[in-house]
């Protein structure tokens, strides 16, 4: 109760016309252009205008633009008596516009006679800083740094929100930790599966690995039983840590639950074996933050996949950006959906070990953090493991604010609720908007206004190049952007680039009403590749997205490489690349421009290329050379193009010679790649070479080889073996949990070759750093050198896989190919190969059958049907329909296509019932089918 001297000072205040605000009052402690007015009697709106005519005739630039009472009625007339008595009834918050400080603002108010007092709306803060001993001996400041304190005036706790902890698992008899562990109610440890889900006695969590990766046993125990696997431990405390306990340390979400899943093996302090097996685990048992301190190189279809599905889910999965201080990609870090933390030190800085990149979404302290160690211990550890539960701490107390959101959408909020780390702090400058949209501060999400959040989920490019983007053509991008957070009209979508080598056409689209969670289709946005853009240039594009109305402004930034010499090929579970040098996996040296051979996210190629030789100093290749050099014989003359095939779901095509090379055989090379989408085609991609004799004599004693440098997981405990039965060459590591790779020779129309090799064997032709051309020449030569390298331990191994010799006659060519092959196991690769031998057979009977169409399906037809072409070669092509008089109907298409297999629609609505016939001509080759049409 106020005293009656308060009353006074109060009234002596009001009097003198001059308003102050009290001793240690900061602008931090009221709430910026809001005020609480009293008026002496019930206002009506004759009494707003009366202020606001005062205010501006008084030459004051004060306008008031708002007023609501601050109690609502109450139900009894009791109470209302009570309020009104006391005046309640008649307080109001006030909002107000002025450029004039607080104290001057309410000086001006209080001179109008119809109010009782006025005074800023001030913000209180709690007396009850955490008590736990960490926090209070300053060991704990990264609290502060991110607002957290501020934070828990708005939101004390986290209100027991679940985050899935997917690490090397925990101690879940930390005194930290034990209350604040996650148990499953519906499966008590009774050896019964109670709620179905098909893990036993999951009450405490789950461990996917158990003692040993090279032997795994699941179990129900995610517990840790050694000091050396702390690091999940320690991510445990700074996600949620019990607080206020008087003891050890204080954690952002205070009482958010902690999903223990454990994806490491006991004997191993650092590997993560199964994490994206705990993703899935967590998004399906309800954890909508899933926090994952973990990452590497390895980056394919499958982690993807389970980033996807977590996001359906309605989860943010927030990962560790790496440790790496580089801008290489880490995963998942960089996959699409998850939420990438950087590194930062006390002062904002980013930490030098932390990686960067436009992909990560965030940045938070994670240098020298203390937190929870193994035994009722604590502890500092550093990196962007530490940043990344801090900030899945955060989010655990957003969403308990905002349970009705979904985790993806709270990432949105912390994304836009960042403090600037870039303008003002110098160190940061070089690493501008690759650390994320700014230093976490939960404080601002906490009081994040309504907001819409635009955020693109799939890029599609057309070109007029098949896909090769190439200099001199015209793209157009398309972009489907998905609007996460509030319905809003009219954002403005802006597409723009620094880089000379390219020209914005069409860079600005405009929304129109985006409803939340909708996703819409924009574009074209169209850019000219300018004629000299060098190949495989990179071109960092910026898309902005703003809302001056709801003061929306946010941006994202993505790479394209254009005028392409290779396409990715991504359409089954083996991803690798085409190129236009005879390259396989990368069209650059040391591992570039491509994705390697790509498997489960094992990153599995570092180089592959063809090698043609005819004698010990005539070798024409790609492949590495001496003193860390790579030969660079193979030109191209025509740029990777994909082509239609209605029996694979890729193909491509693309040619080259090897006039580069200082001593030339005189060849062009066709080479072809093909992949299937399913089962059992679907770990595989057939790699084809039509050599041609471009000289006016024959060529003799010509051999042919795929050299191959495959690094699976740890490259120097790989073992290489050859299958002489099924010409399959095959590699696996002594690691477990990792794939086995290989190719296979699928041609038999001469010897078959193989050639291991290792620079780590002193008797090996590479220990000396050098591969000359007469090596290159010996490796082809050799026949079957040997049958497997790399003994029991495993060594860093290459081989050489191929046939010879040929003999080929001036102007006419050869056909070479490979399959390469990716599986779980020896038996799974195994039955790819044989698939692949059956499956290229059968391509080359249709694509050499010679020129030829199908039926018509279905026939009859009504307003559509289609038609296969096969065409064995290059040519103008034609497709028509002609009446039962010989008339002409139309012309479906006419063009010149290359040689493949074509499927078309030909469009029959406008055509009576009747007998028709279509005709397709190539060069000067005719075909003619005869069709029912039925209206």
């Amino acid at each position: 109760m106020l005293s009656l001297q308060s009353f006074v000072l109060l009234d002596d205040v009001k009097t003198a016309g001059l308003y102050k605000l009290p001793n240690g009052v900061t602008s931090k402690d009221y709430q910026k252009n809001k005020l609480i007015i009293k008026f002496k009697k019930n206002p009506i709106e004759a009494d707003y205008k009366q202020i606001n005519q005062q205010l501006l005739s008084s030459n004051k630039a004060i306008i008031i633009t708002s007023a609501m009472s601050v109690f609502k009625q109450t139900s009894t007339l009791t109470d209302q008596q009570s309020i009104d008595i006391v005046g309640l009834n008649r307080i109001y918050e006030v909002d107000f516009e002025s450029d004039l400080h607080i104290e001057n603002v309410i000086s001006e108010i209080l001179k109008n006679s119809n109010i009782e007092y006025a005074e800023p709306s001030f913000v209180y803060h709690t007396f009850a800083d955490p008590n736990d001993t960490g926090f209070a001996i300053g060991r704990q400041n990264y609290l502060q740094q991110v607002k957290a304190l501020e934070a828990w005036n708005i939101q004390p706790n986290a209100n027991e929100v679940v985050i899935a902890i997917v690490d090397s698992g925990s101690d879940l008899q930390h005194e930290d930790l034990a209350n604040n562990i996650h148990y499953n109610l519906n499966d008590p440890i009774n050896g019964i599966d109670d709620d179905g889900d098909g893990y036993i006695d999951n009450y405490m969590g789950w461990d996917f690995v158990g003692a040993t990766a090279e032997k795994i046993i699941e179990d129900n125990n995610p517990d840790i039983p050694a000091d050396s696997l702390d690091h999940g431990v320690h991510v445990s405390g700074l996600a949620s840590a019990v607080t206020n306990n008087n003891i050890g340390i204080a954690s952002i979400a205070q009482n958010a639950k902690l999903m223990i899943l454990k994806t490491g093996a006991d004997n191993s302090s650092s590997s993560i074996y199964k994490g994206y097996e705990g993703i899935v685990y967590a998004a399906n048992h309800g954890a909508k933050i899933i926090n994952c301190s973990w990452g590497g190189p390895g980056g394919g279809a499958y982690g993807q996949d389970v980033i996807n599905y977590a996001v359906s889910k309605g989860c943010l999965v927030v990962v560790a950006a790496g440790n790496k201080g580089t801008d290489e990609l880490f995963y998942p870090a960089a996959y699409s959906g998850a939420f990438a933390v950087a590194n930062l030190q006390s002062n904002d800085v980013k930490s030098v070990s932390s990686s960067y990149g436009y992909h990560v979404a965030i940045a938070a302290p994670g240098s020298g953090i203390y937190s929870t160690l193994n035994n009722n211990q604590y502890g500092y550890k550093s990196g962007t493991s530490m940043a990344t539960p801090i900030v899945a701490s955060a989010a655990a107390l957003v969403l308990a604010k905002n349970p009705a959101l979904t985790g993806f959408q709270v990432g949105e909020i912390l994304r836009l609720s960042t403090d600037d780390i870039y303008s003002n702090i110098p160190e940061n400058a070089n690493f501008n908007n690759k650390i994320g949209s700014g230093r976490l501060n939960v404080f601002k999400a906490l009081q994040a206004t309504q907001s819409p959040a635009i955020r693109y989920q799939k890029i599609s490019i057309e070109d007029a190049s098949n896909g090769a983007l190439a200099a001199g053509d015209t793209l157009n991008y398309y972009f489907d952007l998905k609007n996460v957070l509030m319905t809003t009209n009219n954002i403005e979508v802006t597409l723009t680039t620094n880089n000379p080598n390219v020209k914005i056409i069409s860079g600005v689209k405009n929304t129109g009403n985006f409803s939340t969670l909708e996703t819409k289709i924009l574009g074209p946005f169209k850019i000219f590749v300018n004629p000299n853009t060098p190949e495989n240039t990179t071109i960092l594009f910026k898309l902005g997205y703003s809302n001056t109305s709801v003061n929306y402004n946010a941006s994202e930034f993505f790479t394209s490489n254009v005028n392409l010499d290779y396409q990715n090929i991504t359409v089954n579970q083996l991803y690798t690349t085409i190129t236009s040098n005879g390259r396989v996996g990368y069209s650059s040296a040391n591992a570039h421009n491509g994705l390697g051979v790509l498997y489960k996210d094992f990153s599995t190629l570092y180089e592959g290329s063809l090698m043609i030789g005819v004698s010990n100093t005539q070798v024409s290749n790609n492949v590495r050379s001496n003193n860390g050099g790579t030969d660079n014989d193979f030109k191209k003359i025509k740029g990777v193009a994909r082509i239609q095939n209605t029996l694979a779901a890729y193909e491509g095509v693309a040619q080259f010679n090897d006039t580069l090379s200082t001593k030339p055989i005189g060849l062009s090379v066709i080479n072809k790649q093909i992949a299937f989408k399913t089962k059992p085609d679907d770990k595989y991609v057939i790699v084809e070479y039509e050599v041609i004799n471009n000289n006016k004599t024959a060529l003799n004693n010509v051999y042919v080889g795929l050299f191959t440098d495959w690094d699976v997981d740890e490259s120097s405990r790989n073992i290489l073996k050859y299958d002489e039965n099924n010409k399959l060459s095959y590699v696996y590591a002594t690691t477990p949990l990792t794939p086995y790779v290989g190719v296979k020779l699928l041609s038999n129309n001469a010897n078959p070759l193989f050639y291991p090799m290792s620079y780590q064997v002193a008797t090996d032709l590479l220990y000396d750093g050098s591969f000359t051309v007469a090596e290159k020449y010996q490796t082809l030569t050799s026949g079957i050198k040997a049958t497997s390298l790399g003994g029991e331990t495993g060594l860093d191994v290459m081989c050489v896989v191929g046939n010879g010799p040929y003999n080929i006659l001036p102007n006419k060519s050869i056909k070479i190919a490979f399959a390469i092959i990716a599986g779980d196991n020896l038996d799974d690769i195994t039955q790819s190969a044989l698939a692949a031998q059956t499956k290229y057979i059968e391509q080359k009977i249709v694509l050499e059958s010679g020129f030829s169409i199908s039926q018509n399906y279905p026939n009859p037809a009504k307003k559509q049907t289609n038609v296969n072409i096969n065409l064995p070669e290059d040519g103008l092509t034609t497709l028509e329909i002609f009446d039962n008089l010989g008339k002409r109907v139309k012309t479906v298409f006419e063009d010149d296509l290359k040689k493949g297999i074509y499927t078309y629609s030909m469009d029959l609505s406008n055509m009576k019932t009747g007998i028709y016939f279509y005709r397709c001509t190539l060069n000067d080759k005719e075909q003619i089918k005869k069709m029912i049409v039925v209206e």
